[in-house]
């Protein structure tokens, strides 16, 4: 085992404790740096040796996936043929309180007209209030009804008072795979 010096102008050096001095080792113990900072090591560092660097490029699983985009989901062909036939519905959490001291905002989208409508909440908890008042003004004003409601999985959507509601009303619950967000339009 041998100890090495880090070069730097504070009055505490930092020291390196290594065992081996081969690359492999050197690239996952500082944390897979790059192939140009780990040549400065020898210049930077008291005490080491010569970092002898592969032949062929060297290329680390890890880095390779973290590296990698997520592909897009592949546009739904399925859509509505009717108006309120489905609706797709989201949360979202403000970053500050509004003017009327509102915290989230829950969404409404035809999927038919693509039609938009927002409500205002003070607390998640609203939420279950917030579909009622909408689909019960959707209904008394228009001469359709909502037939299939679909949302992610989250808690605020799956309350009891809701989904006695939606049963009640004959309109479907459709949800997506938890956190995968792309699946709800």
């Amino acid at each position: 085992m041998r100890t090495c010096i880090i070069k730097n102008n504070v009055p505490n050096p930092v020291s390196l404790v290594t065992r081996h001095s081969d690359y492999e080792t050197i690239y996952h113990r500082l944390g897979h740096i790059s192939n140009e900072a780990m040549r400065h090591i020898s210049d930077n560092v008291e005490g080491t040796e010569k970092i002898c660097f592969p032949n062929k490029k060297h290329i680390c699983r890890s880095c390779a996936l973290g590296k990698l985009h997520q592909c897009s989901f592949p546009k739904n062909s399925k859509r509505s043929s009717e108006t309120l036939g489905l609706i797709h519905s989201d949360l979202l959490e403000l970053s500050t309180l509004s003017y009327s001291k509102y915290k989230w905002v829950i969404t409404f989208l035809d999927d038919y007209f693509s039609y938009c409508r927002v409500a205002f909440l003070h607390k998640r908890s609203d939420a279950a209030k917030a579909i009622k008042a909408v689909f019960w003004l959707w209904s008394n004003t228009t001469s359709y009804s909502v037939k299939c409601l679909y949302t992610d999985n989250r808690e605020e959507y799956m309350t009891s008072e809701l989904q006695f509601f939606l049963h009640e009303q004959g309109i479907v619950h459709e949800t997506s795979m938890p956190y995968v967000h792309q699946q709800n339009s």
